[in-house]
């Protein structure tokens, strides 16, 4: 008898794989698996904290822009004063966050101690709409500037310039800067045709 009688298919080639190679291309293709599944979390865990930041930075930028256009639709009106300290001021603006523009309408922008850090507030007739916690550990503040020139921590100064309106407003953190003009006039209009009410 042959070796081949014996043992059939033994002289041929074989087809497949042994047992050997096929654990050996199962651990391969599980390692390659644990792989990919391992990058897909680390892929998600900086998609989440990059759209974090992202929508804080958005957030932050459209409360500035926000900021800027209520600045720069003040109104003078001497029967509704603009106010101003270096914590916040109230006054009314042609440019509302939430009413509809045109109309002067009472706004309040105030930053306040929350917790850890420092938020700004924002309040549209008397009534508080939001508010945005601001980044970094030094106080924010409001400056105000004269058209004539020369700043200060509040408004009406007490002494000098007795415009209604500040020419601008400055909002100061830090080394941040955001300043914001006042679009229209700084004292209040005088229309010589205006009818009287009493």
């Amino acid at each position: 008898m042959t070796t081949s009688s014996r043992w059939p298919g033994y002289g041929r080639p074989r087809r497949g794989f042994t047992l050997m190679e096929t654990l050996v291309v199962l651990v391969i293709v599980s390692l390659t698996v644990l792989v990919m599944f391992q990058m897909l979390g680390s892929y998600r865990l900086a998609r989440e904290r990059v759209a974090m930041h992202a929508g804080d930075i958005d957030r932050q930028a459209l409360v500035r822009a926000w900021l800027t256009d209520s600045v720069r639709g003040l109104q003078a009106l001497r029967d509704a004063p603009f106010e101003g300290h270096d914590s916040g001021f109230a006054g009314r603006t042609l440019n509302p966050v939430v009413s509809a523009p045109g109309a002067p309408t009472a706004v309040e922008w105030a930053i306040v101690r929350d917790g850890d850090g420092w938020v700004l507030v924002y309040r549209e007739d008397d009534v508080e709409r939001w508010r945005l916690p601001l980044r970094g550990d030094e106080r924010p503040r409001f400056v105000y500037f004269a058209r004539a020139g020369g700043d200060t921590p509040r408004w009406p100064p007490e002494l000098g310039v007795q415009d209604l309106l500040p020419g601008s407003v400055a909002l100061v953190q830090g080394t941040r800067v955001q300043i914001a003009s006042v679009l229209g006039p700084v004292r209040e209009r005088i229309d010589p045709w205006q009818l009287e009410t009493e």
